[in-house]
């Protein structure tokens, strides 16, 4: 069986970014939807997907930011507090909520303490899943997530230019499992395909590599970004779940699943 770690980041309030910055990546959308992008915000999917994975009865893990001060990646963190309706939804619903650390927290205890707890305070459950805004394999970042209760980590990315085994499956360090990134939608458009039609062949390709690993390295963790659904290559998601769900050495998967799955010595 090959388990897939269905994943999106969140990374932009829920307002979006200006229309100067959509504006500026004009090319990224189809004409028509440029009409309302002055009046309708096209990064804001997380209603339509959850609809698309209700549709075929799977549940992902949706990594939320919290507000850093003097955070030093773009786009500038976010209150979480906007999302609460959404992520309640997505609670009831079945779907797990993780932390999209900021990168400048890695280095400290309080620092992740503080946002873990801004999240929980949304939430109302436990987070124990993490994944840094950005990429990161880091020694201190994962000790300092184990000293905070998180059971998982999912923020390296070993090859951004191309599929490498490394990018497969988890490893562990210390009491935490790490699921490195497989394939991340913005480095896939970039480095690996020019054209939508080329997105499943990709990912037939993956579950392939997938299937001729280890067990501990039959994960594929795919980060599909939340803003990326209305743009052209983004919008092949629903082609992507359609494709995976019609294989039956398949499955689909949470982050928190793939740990009881692990903790149980199934993987």
């Amino acid at each position: 069986m090959i388990y897939i770690f269905l994943s999106h980041d969140i990374d932009w309030r829920k307002a979006g970014p200006p229309i100067s910055h959509v504006m500026d990546r004009k090319e990224r959308f189809h004409e028509d939807l440029l009409k309302y992008g002055h009046s309708r915000n096209l990064y804001y999917n997380i209603p339509e997907y959850m609809e698309i994975e209700e549709t075929f009865g799977v549940r992902s893990t949706f990594f939320f930011r919290t507000n850093v001060k003097n955070s030093i990646h773009p786009p500038l963190p976010y209150l979480v507090e906007e999302y609460e309706d959404e992520i309640h939804s997505l609670i009831a619903g079945g779907w797990e909520i993780g932390l999209h650390l900021d990168p400048s927290s890695h280095e400290k205890v309080d620092a992740i303490r503080n946002e873990k707890n801004t999240l929980e305070s949304v939430t109302g459950v436990p987070i124990i899943g993490n994944r840094v805004h950005y990429t990161m394999n880091c020694d201190l970042l994962y000790h300092n997530l184990m000293e905070l209760s998180f059971k998982y980590d999912s923020s390296p990315k070993f090859n951004k230019e191309l599929i490498v085994p490394e990018d497969f499956g988890y490893f562990i360090k210390g009491n935490l499992i790490v699921f490195p990134i497989t394939i991340m939608d913005a480095y896939a458009f970039r480095y690996l395909i020019k054209k939508e039609n080329e997105i499943i062949p990709l990912f037939n390709k993956l579950i392939d590599m997938c299937g001729e690993l280890p067990l501990e390295k039959q994960i594929i963790t795919v980060n599909w970004h939340g803003c990326v659904l209305k743009m052209k290559m983004g919008r092949q998601y629903k082609k992507i779940l359609n494709y995976l769900t019609s294989l039956e050495n398949v499955n689909i998967l949470r982050g928190l699943d793939l740990i009881g799955l692990i903790e149980k010595g199934i993987l």
